[in-house]
């Protein structure tokens, strides 16, 4: 039995399969949204799971799963050691075993790993009596980049876990731009009830691949880089990171997404950039925008914010050849749902 699949479910399972199981009909609107988790009611079964909880980016083309959060029904919850004999049985003994006394109660957490994932198998219960798992949580460890990438070495803040770390080429030369997060997979699949949620940091940054000299070799040097979640009055995170042509020149752009604290999955700001002749480009830089849903299509932004109570704004940039930048075509209010 693979680290990565426990009962109905498998980490290494496609999204796209999962997203069409009968076993998470009830989070058909959850996955059709971009905010990357979810927490589904799941139906009874011989597993005795009761929700299982899901993160997923779209750093692969169809999405990837990143981590499970298997949730049991308190009052089916098999003891822990009938589970640990079960899992130690289809992989081996934990490579690691804690206990820890929170007050009159008792928790246990035990680990498997394998190349690719890590499975963490949450267990408590009153002192003086047995202990019944409560989760099972499957991750999906990091994968360092490769080729070039490898020597990328972003440290904004402890802790970064690399989202997507992309090579660009413009104008002939190497570029990159990495995407990260202060949040584990299993924090992730939590989401907003995780208490690391509030608390999360973000990372974003562009950088170049500079030739070697007689004096040092080649390194990757940066060029922008910005941190979310970090002394600001109102914290952000970083809702979306895209790289691809928008302006039809032939050389890609990157697109930034941050989301305020009370924005949901909506932006507060926006930022599309370039390089051109080795020099980063502001092709669009938008900030105060308010819980806006953004659409970015060829040559063309359009961003839909919410006035009142059933009426949007929406603002149409399209992209100046002459200015080399995207520049306002149109503003109108019009009626219709909020995003």
């Amino acid at each position: 039995m693979p680290v990565s699949r426990f009962g109905r479910f498998d980490l290494d399972a496609p999204l796209s399969a999962l997203t069409r199981s009968p076993e998470l009909k009830a989070c058909t609107g959850a996955f059709a949204s971009a905010q990357g988790h979810a927490d589904c009611p799941v139906p009874p079964a011989d597993d005795k799971l009761t929700r299982v909880q899901l993160a997923w980016e779209d750093s692969k083309p169809g999405g990837e799963l990143i981590a499970l959060r298997l949730l049991f029904d308190p009052a089916l919850a098999p003891p822990l050691t009938d589970l640990e004999w079960q899992l130690t049985r289809g992989w081996g003994p934990p490579v690691l075993e804690q206990l820890r006394r929170e007050g009159n109660q008792k928790v246990f957490t035990l680990q498997w790993e394998d190349p690719e994932h890590r499975t963490t198998l949450e267990a408590g219960g009153t002192l003086g009596q047995g202990s019944r798992v409560t989760a099972l949580v499957i991750e999906r460890k990091p994968r360092p980049p490769g080729g070039d990438l490898a020597s990328l070495r972003p440290r904004p803040f402890p802790g970064l876990r690399v989202r997507f770390a992309r090579r660009l080429d413009w104008d002939g030369q190497p570029h990159a731009v990495v995407w990260g997060t202060s949040l584990t997979p299993a924090q992730e699949a939590l989401g907003e009830a995780g208490q690391a949620w509030s608390q999360q940091r973000g990372y974003v940054g562009i950088f170049r691949l500079d030739p070697a000299t007689e004096k040092r070799p080649r390194r990757w040097r940066v060029l922008w880089e910005r941190t979310s979640g970090e002394d600001e009055d109102d914290p952000q995170r970083i809702l979306r990171v895209e790289t691809r042509d928008i302006t039809s020149d032939g050389a890609p752009d990157i697109e930034i997404e941050l989301s305020c604290a009370s924005c949901g999955n909506t932006a507060s700001e926006l930022m599309v950039k370039t390089v051109r002749a080795g020099k980063l480009v502001d092709l669009l830089s938008r900030n105060n925008l308010y819980r806006a849903n953004v659409e970015l299509l060829q040559g063309t932004v359009r961003i839909r914010e919410p006035e009142g109570e059933d009426a949007l704004t929406v603002t149409t940039y399209s992209y100046d050849r002459g200015k080399g930048a995207f520049v306002l075509a149109r503003e109108e209010r019009v009626a219709g749902p909020h995003p």
